[in-house]
């Protein structure tokens, strides 16, 4: 079973680009790590995880390249974990993906995605936010992490 992971750092974890998609370098450091470790660990003939996920990567950003990272590989599953580049975007460099879009590019990636690949099991994720350094209140943005809570609310 082919599984691909597709989305932006969360999902990227410092993967290695460069490595095999077989190499453990290619998963990165983060939660598909930990999926391909308990998955593979236990079954290694069963399971094949990729990687596919982009630091910066906004809905937009996915949709552009479906068909390389995605499709082409044909996988059984695929999870998708998207949204907070949308809204980082628009607070830091005035480039965010508007609500309205991220909705309509969301379901377009969805639509195409079942219609390449029939077969495919999805797995969306929700995608969050958590106070910490990049989410911090600065100077410049006394108000950011509230910023960032306002979509959620």
């Amino acid at each position: 079973m082919r599984i691909l992971f597709y989305g932006d750092s969360i999902t990227d974890a410092g993967r290695n680009r460069d490595a095999a998609i077989t190499n453990i370098a290619a998963l990165g450091y983060g939660y598909v790590r930990v999926v391909a470790d308990r998955l593979i660990g236990k079954n290694p003939e069963k399971y094949e995880v990729i990687n596919r996920g982009i630091s910066g990567n906004r809905i937009v950003d996915l949709y552009s390249r479906i068909k390389v990272d995605a499709w082409n590989l044909e996988p059984d599953v695929m999870s998708i974990l998207i949204g907070i580049n949308d809204i980082w975007h628009e607070i830091g460099l005035k480039n965010g993906v508007e609500i309205d879009r991220f909705e309509n590019v969301y379901r377009m990636l969805i639509k195409d995605t079942l219609k390449a690949l029939p077969n495919v099991k999805l797995i969306l994720c929700e995608p969050f936010v958590l106070e910490g350094s990049a989410t911090k209140n600065t100077e410049d943005l006394p108000d950011k992490y509230e910023r960032f809570c306002e979509v959620y609310k």
